[in-house]
């Protein structure tokens, strides 16, 4: 009942870093807050009630504010969210689109190109992701038939770069959305995430997962003989026999599967534990999004 409502931004294992993160805006607050009450209009209390509950729950707490014992809950998480902590604000924008939005439909959610659209104004280093899908086999009068459910809900990831992002981070991440790339989108929504609790060495290893389970996908798309043992080298030599690009692609697009070999958890450290900085961790990510640009265009 209450597992995916502990799973939100400020809970997710960060690690002390030395990079000086720039603090939400005042306007980014406000605006947010517009949007759901321009976007709910006179359901938007209603929804504030609900959002406190949960909130409440997740904190650990009756009253989230100061004021809380002589405001009601919907006033009460308005000030909470006037006050709070980025962390906390950026949990509660998770937590909205865990919630009944009554009136709007996914995954074509307007408030999170509106919310995107507030982070890039205020020059503020996240990015909110889509809602990733998948299919699940259902059953209508006795006729087997498709339908389509939530496999992850929206959330909020650290972006470094704004070129980088724009160009290959943000196009990669709404690729995965699609159900056949479910299982690539949890890995790699999971390596952006130990990169920002500053867990590199699995940061890596799941980099070298989504790439993997991209090309395999890719593969079966195309009717290319694959296994599902496979390795990286084996997939990547496949999907270049079978495409356009010119077989020297094989070296600088391997290098994300060598990334994991070399350096992650997936292998023991032996009897020296592996350091991996920040900055290696960046290219592995970046070059994996770009990675999975490039073979989804010629492939996809």
């Amino acid at each position: 009942m209450f597992e995916k409502l502990f799973d939100v931004f400020s809970r997710r294992e960060q690690k002390p870093s030395k990079v000086v993160v720039k603090p939400l805006t005042k306007e980014f607050r406000n605006r947010v807050l517009m949007l759901l009450h321009d976007t709910l209009q006179y359901q938007f209390y209603a929804f504030l009630g609900g959002l406190h509950q949960k909130a409440a729950y997740l904190y650990g707490t009756f009253g989230l504010s100061e004021t809380s014992s002589h405001s009601s809950p919907e006033d009460d998480l308005l000030n909470f969210l006037d006050t709070c902590s980025d962390e906390h604000f950026l949990d509660m924008i998770e937590l909205i689109f865990r919630s009944n939005l009554p009136g709007i439909t996914w995954p074509d959610n307007p408030l999170i190109q509106g919310i995107n659209d507030f982070l890039r104004i205020d020059a503020l280093p996240y990015h909110l992701t889509g809602y990733s899908m998948e299919e699940i086999e259902s059953s209508f009068h006795g006729t087997p038939a498709m339908s389509m459910r939530i496999a992850e809900f929206p959330q909020i990831i650290r972006k470094d770069s704004e070129v980088l992002h724009q160009s290959a981070m943000e196009p990669a991440l709404t690729l995965l959305n699609a159900p056949e790339f479910k299982h690539a989108n949890d890995e790699f929504l999971k390596a952006l995430e130990d990169h920002r609790k500053r867990d590199h060495r699995d940061c890596l290893t799941k980099c070298g997962s989504a790439f993997e389970s991209v090309m395999k996908v890719l593969c079966a798309k195309n009717s290319i003989p694959f296994r599902e043992t496979d390795s990286a080298s084996v997939l990547l030599k496949a999907l270049l026999g079978n495409g356009q690009l010119d077989q020297f692609w094989e070296q600088p697009l391997i290098l994300i599967a060598t990334l994991r070999n070399r350096l992650s958890s997936s292998h023991g450290a032996g009897a020296q534990a592996k350091v991996i900085s920040e900055h290696v961790a960046t290219y592995t990510v970046n070059s994996t999004a770009s990675a999975i640009l490039l073979l989804c265009s010629e492939f996809g």
